[in-house]
């Protein structure tokens, strides 16, 4: 039965604001004057979530009020208000939950002058009764650890009469890479199944690809390891086997992930290629492999179902393989996880800004009326950034909404749990996956009243006005590429002020548990200055001042990863030496993301420019952001010589390289060849000296020539995710011979984008300049 809000029925309901004292003859006392007034009552043999609830109801309650209530088992004594723990036994009482929903989160909360019954249909489902119950006393968990928790302080705790039926309205609640054994992820009534990771086609026994290379894909008359050729009878037969012996060690699996590896190298062989439907991916500038892989996983759970009939293949509907088959018809058993990694991943579904998310939600819906079961597995952060200030509210109290009525039945959404920049996000997504039908401007309301306290009027202006730029600004590029676009000089200049006034109300006490995350969210703050003052700098070639903002943007990151969340963390070393996820979790910021994509995308270009510029030699002469551009889409340019020296026409489009991306100039995840080309004019003083043009980088691969030579290439690209091998990696090469001082001189690339790019980016990403080695006397 699929139910439209987390809170399904409510009787009797009688409310009150959270967090305040209430006092009268209808109220039903836990604690009274700072002495326990009730007693938690556990099953004989209780189940260990159902003793984890009776601890987080005992440690929260006398947190709030000083009072221990005691615990029990079997049967409470007379004189206490008896809070039962377990499941929902009553005939009765399960009727009224199952009723609403026969999901194993499902529970029964009823508060009587007779007792308090905290109940769910599973364990599980009992452990949320009493994190409901204690946010009915006002206690929050925005995010972990102590600093993200509020317990007011009462002497007396006491509850009106209410009894409530609450269900999820996703059965499967999931964010990904968010360690499931931070306290805050069931608290926030997380769980469910888990979609299982589906990169990969298992085979039994396993293939050797020297002895057995027809086993593999055929790219380009070869055969590659990168993918199977899964028309092969003998692919389909070792993955079947592998299918049902992963079952017979796991009966209760309800199913098992499959799919293409990572990446392309799709096979061409010509039974392969029959199995598709012809239809091009315009996202993935590929044709789409959907119907092969779908009638790959038909021949597979056929046999399966023999053996075992209900059982599930889990595939990511990813890359080239995210289109729904058109071909061939899918198993019902079939379920896909939409994972749409080239689409723009910052905007809502329904925002009109966002050609992108339209076709996404296009997409969902297709999914959904072929399949029974469809799952999403989208993106709460923005991919490949360094955690610098971002908010997807905007897009998930859309989206969410818009998923549950296409029928998607849950969430595995990667993000990045760098928790002072993603609480609000986080937050409200996991409260909307519980409850579909959450107000999320109440939400926001109570997060930021209880989360900042005095300062609660300008950080919720200041969380606010980065939702918003996110939302309406027209782009699209992923990583920190569209940090200068989002963050105006305005936006920065009343980002600043609200921070400041926010630090003005909660003052300057360390202990103050409000001045703290103000403080904090004023550090991620600097970061972005940081970070902005770094690329405005280098792209005016100032590199010792992009250097010393680099430095900066180093050390509040290390400042920030640094702080934890608990008091008393399990590990005391650096993070890299941590082996607790959730030491290595529960902190400021994620130092996966937060360090390496700094070290990844920007550290690498202002280091070679600050050592080509301040250490071995001078800038000779920096290129215009600005150059001539031309998609060559047959790859004629270098035959008809598009790299010769001097004008040559041809309708050049002006294009941007260091300031603006490929997809926020209309060139939206384009994947292929392109050129070009811009004049510049070298000063006389240099000749006799050695000069070099250098880039600070470049999406893929370039080759370069000045004045019609040829004078390189970059390195070779890597695969996969961009910021490998020699894709966006600074590059220089030595064109003494070919410059001509004192007089213009012609640059042009050729550049080649054709791997998978899962930021929006492509060509010259960065500045590009010449300069000169020092000479002997160091001039």
């Amino acid at each position: 039965m699929r139910i439209a809000s987390g809170v399904m029925m409510v009787i009797a309901v009688l409310t009150r604001l959270a967090g305040a004292e209430v006092t009268g003859q209808t109220d039903v006392f836990l604690v009274r004057g700072g002495t326990p007034a009730s007693v938690l009552v556990l099953p004989k043999e209780p189940h260990a979530d159902e003793q984890l609830a009776a601890r987080e109801l005992q440690d929260h309650i006398e947190k709030m009020s000083g009072a221990k209530v005691p615990m029990v088992t079997g049967k409470a004594s007379a004189g206490r208000t008896p809070i039962m723990i377990g499941l929902v036994s009553v005939p009765e009482a399960r009727a009224a939950v199952e009723a609403v929903s026969t999901d194993p989160a499902a529970f029964r909360l009823a508060v009587t002058p007779n007792g308090i019954r905290v109940a769910g249909l599973s364990p599980e489902g009992t452990l949320f009764a009493a994190c409901e119950l204690l946010e009915l006393l006002g206690v929050r968990w925005y995010m972990p650890g102590d600093l993200g928790t509020v317990v007011p302080k009462r002497a007396t705790v006491a509850l009106k009469p209410i009894e409530k039926v609450c269900a999820p309205s996703f059965p499967s609640r999931h964010l990904q890479t968010v360690y499931q054994g931070l306290p805050w992820y069931r608290r926030q009534r997380l769980g469910g199944p888990r979609f299982p990771g589906s990169h990969g086609i298992p085979l039994l026994p396993r293939a050797d690809f020297q002895a057995e290379p027809d086993i593999f894909a055929l790219v380009n008359g070869k055969r590659v390891k990168n993918q199977l050729c899964v028309s092969n009878p003998e692919v389909i037969t070792r993955a079947t086997a592998a299918v049902i012996d992963y079952f017979d060690k796991h009966p209760d699996a309800p199913w098992i992930g499959m799919g293409p590896n990572d990446g392309g190298g799709f096979c061409q062989c010509e039974h392969c290629r029959a199995l598709d439907s012809g239809e091009w991916d315009p996202y993935a500038a590929e044709p789409s492999m959907t119907d092969r892989y779908v009638w790959f996983f038909n021949q597979v759970l056929k046999e399966v179902h023999k053996k075992y009939p209900k059982k599930k293949i889990g595939f990511y509907a990813y890359h080239t393989y995210k289109l729904p088959p058109r071909r061939w018809t899918p198993d019902p058993h079939i379920v896909p996880a939409l994972a749409p990694i080239t689409l723009c991943r910052i905007h809502g579904l329904s925002n009109p800004n966002c050609p992108d998310r339209s076709f996404y939600r296009t997409l969902m819906t297709g999914w959904g009326e072929l399949l029974p079961e469809v799952y999403e597995r989208g993106y709460y952060s923005n991919l490949a950034c360094p955690s610098l200030p971002f908010s997807k509210v905007h897009a998930i109290r859309d989206e969410t909404r818009v998923a549950y009525e296409a029928g998607i039945k849950g969430w595995r959404v990667e993000c990045m749990p760098a928790w002072v920049n993603d609480t609000p996000t986080l937050y409200v997504a996991a409260r909307l996956m519980w409850d579909v039908n959450t107000n999320v401007d109440v939400l926001l309301a109570d997060f930021y009243n209880g989360f900042f306290g005095p300062a609660s009027k300008p950080m919720a202006e200041y969380l606010t006005m980065i939702d918003h730029a996110f939302r309406d600004t027209d782009c699209h590029t992923g990583g920190s590429f569209c940090m200068p676009v989002v963050f105006t000089s305005e936006r920065m200049r009343r980002g600043r002020k609200l921070l400041d006034a926010a630090a003005e109300r909660v003052g300057n006490d360390k202990d103050d548990a409000f001045a703290q995350r103000v403080r904090l969210y004023r550090m991620n703050f600097d970061r972005l200055e940081s970070f902005l003052k770094m690329l405005d700098a280098r792209n005016r070639f100032d590199f010792v001042t992009a250097k010393a903002a680099l430095d900066h943007l180093r050390n509040l990151t290390r400042t920030m990863i640094d702080f934890r969340l608990y008091p008393n963390p399990p590990c005391d070393a650096p993070v890299e030496a941590c082996n607790s996820s959730l030491d290595r979790q529960a902190r400021a910021l994620w130092w996966r993301s937060s360090r390496s994509y700094i070290e990844r995308f920007w550290a690498p270009t202002t280091e070679s420019g600050y050592d080509r510029t301040a250490v071995r030699g001078e800038l000779v002469a920096g290129c215009d952001d600005q150059w001539g551009f031309l998609i060559d889409t047959r790859d004629i340019g270098e035959s008809t010589g598009w790299f010769r020296d001097g004008p040559i026409g041809g309708n050049w489009q002006p294009m941007c390289t260091k300031t603006a991306s490929w997809s926020d100039q209309g060139l939206h995840y384009y994947k292929g060849i392109a050129w070009y080309r811009a004049q510049v004019t070298i000063p006389a003083s240099f000749k006799g000296r050695k000069v070099f043009l250098w880039f600070g980088g470049i999406d893929e691969a370039a080759k370069v020539w000045l004045n019609g030579t040829l004078i390189g290439t970059s390195a070779k690209p890597g695969h996969g995710l961009p910021g490998m091998a020699g894709t966006f990696k600074p590059f220089d090469l030595d064109v003494t011979a070919a410059v001509r001082f004192g007089k213009p001189n012609t640059v042009a690339v050729k550049i080649t984008n054709s791997e998978l790019n899962e930021i929006g980016t492509g060509g010259i990403v960065a500045p590009v300049m010449f300069w000169a080695e020092a000479t002997s006397d160091g001039k």
